[in-house]
């Protein structure tokens, strides 16, 4: 049988740098639509520009929505790693403790 080691500092740190990341990704994407913003609206009022302008809006908030999210589930699958380092410590101080517990009826 084999099996695995899991270092929960380790795991913790692989964490906070996947958070970390995620929130970059979320104030890139927040830059980029400000300056997105900032071009106003350059197709036109005429009727093909304002064609251009509702499909433009439509579609790209559509698509920085879904480019949001992406970005927050990497933040929670960060969150998750540094919540399983947690339980792997967890296991392991109930494990030691139990053994004591045995060892202390054994005497």
């Amino acid at each position: 049988m084999s099996g695995f080691e899991v270092e929960p500092a380790q795991l913790r740190a692989g964490g906070d740098q996947v958070i970390d990341a995620g929130r970059r990704f979320i104030d890139q994407l927040e830059a980029f639509e400000a300056r997105m913003e900032g071009y106003g609206e350059p197709w036109g009022a005429d009727d093909i520009g304002s064609l251009i302008g509702m499909a433009y809006t439509a579609a790209s908030a559509w698509v920085l929505d879904c480019i949001g999210l992406a970005a927050e589930e990497i933040g929670e699958a960060g969150s998750d790693l540094t919540q399983m380092a947690d339980n792997f410590e967890q296991v392991e101080q109930d494990a030691a403790n139990a053994m004591r517990g045995i060892q202390g009826m054994l005497g």
